[in-house]
């Protein structure tokens, strides 16, 4: 998306301070359901890729800093992310935890059972991790929240809405399983 054309207004119109807020591409239209009990979970690679995970907390707490301290947010890019890692294996882990569910783990190279990396959303064969180092340094921002329990709050309310009672689909997952020789059954 080209932003430009809306700062410049913002910038002719005598607007102060404006915030632009990019997820840089990575969320786009998707029909991947999370996964269900008595399902391998396919992770590419070792599993030991890192990522992040941001609660809406730390997000807007960051953001709120940002307006808050406009002199020194000005012209500044910071990632708008959590400041702690996780491993694929480890964020699986930290599901089935958080549904008090079994977790089994199957480990598959992209290439051999035939998946295009770009499309094995959520977990892509390469390290998916940006560090808030800016935010902290010119603004004070920290990190308030807690991963595991962040996890555990997001399934009950997954649970409560009734998501976990609606069918599932795992095209990609059944693909990968199949091409490994593992059967499937839910």
């Amino acid at each position: 998306m080209n932003f430009r054309p809306v700062a410049d207004w913002a910038k002719s119109a005598g607007v102060e301070q404006f915030l632009y807020i990019s997820s840089a591409g990575i969320y786009k239209p998707f029909d991947e359901i999370p996964h269900v009990e008595g399902v391998c979970i396919p992770i590419p690679g070792s599993g030991m890729q890192l990522t992040n995970i941001s609660h809406v907390r730390d997000l807007s707490s960051m953001l709120s800093l940002a307006v808050e301290n406009s002199k020194a947010a000005n012209g500044k890019i910071f990632n708008c992310v959590s400041d702690r890692a996780v491993t694929f294996d480890g964020l699986a882990k930290l599901c089935a935890q958080a549904a008090g569910r079994e977790l089994k783990i199957i480990h598959y190279e992209p290439k051999a059972v035939g998946i295009d990396a770009k499309k094995a959303f959520p977990f892509r064969n390469m390290h998916f991790y940006a560090e808030p180092r800016a935010a902290k340094e010119i603004m004070g921002w920290s990190s308030t929240t807690n991963l595991p329990e962040d996890m555990k709050e997001r399934f009950d309310e997954y649970v409560k809405i009734g998501r976990d009672k609606k069918p599932m689909q795992f095209d990609i997952d059944d693909k990968i399983l199949e091409s490994l020789k593992i059967v499937v059954t839910v």
